[in-house]
């Protein structure tokens, strides 16, 4: 019949080396398409669901149950850049932050997003800060309202700042 059947009996050293060389030769064959196939699959959109529309306007924050849109608080605008990958905050002022910098306007990468929170990776524009106070959530908490949540606190751990929207 010219069919031949292994009943048992050991491969030769020949049939092995053959096994072994296919083997190689199919992992680089995987290895070497491996990088093209995964940049032809388009990267995930992290911020896909995040309702834009929350961050626009002019905003304050307050803390200690002060009025936010007080004249003598800082305010700011979210700019978000056309590839919704960096967040520009951009103060009505100078502004001095707790590293004694002063700054009238920040930058922050978008790392990822849900429906109504962001979370955000400030840069080198800030220097000074320690790498786990880099990292933040901030989940919008109702209309015109968000709250302010560093990535290395538990779950559902906040500060005491309270971001308010003043003017559309």
């Amino acid at each position: 019949m010219g069919l031949l059947i292994n009943c048992g009996a050991s491969p030769t050293y020949s049939s092995l080396m053959k096994e072994r060389k296919m083997t190689k030769i199919l992992f680089l064959v995987l290895w070497a398409v491996t990088p093209t196939v995964a940049n032809a699959i388009p990267a995930q959109d992290v911020t896909n669901g995040f309702d834009w529309s929350l961050l626009q306007g002019k905003w304050a924050e307050s803390t200690r149950h002060q009025f936010g849109c007080r004249p003598d608080n800082l305010h700011q605008w979210f700019i978000v850049s056309a590839d919704k990958k960096t967040v520009t905050f951009k103060n009505d002022r100078k502004w001095e932050i707790g590293t004694g910098q002063k700054v009238e306007q920040y930058s922050a990468s978008i790392l990822r997003a849900s429906k109504n929170a962001l979370i955000i990776r400030y840069g080198p524009d800030l220097p000074g800060i320690p790498d786990e106070m880099r990292e933040w959530e901030m989940r919008f908490i109702g209309p015109g309202t968000y709250r302010w949540r560093a990535t290395a606190w538990r779950e559902g751990e906040y500060n005491e700042v309270i971001g308010v929207k003043c003017s559309s």
